[in-house]
């Protein structure tokens, strides 16, 4: 049995982040509502404040 891995776009993945940071959503709601996992958003998160803070 093969795991497969979903893909998302990046815009897809801003979409979330901008949720979250510019909507105020809690994360969970947004993961819920958008099919993906809580520590998947969470990186997401991580990744892009990082690359916002240089």
């Amino acid at each position: 049995m093969t795991n497969k891995r979903n893909q998302y776009t990046r815009e897809f993945k801003l979409e979330a982040i901008s949720l979250v940071v510019e909507h105020k959503r809690k994360i969970p709601d947004v993961a819920n509502s958008l099919g993906v996992g809580k520590s998947t958003l969470q990186k997401w998160l991580t990744q892009y404040r990082q690359e916002i803070n240089g």
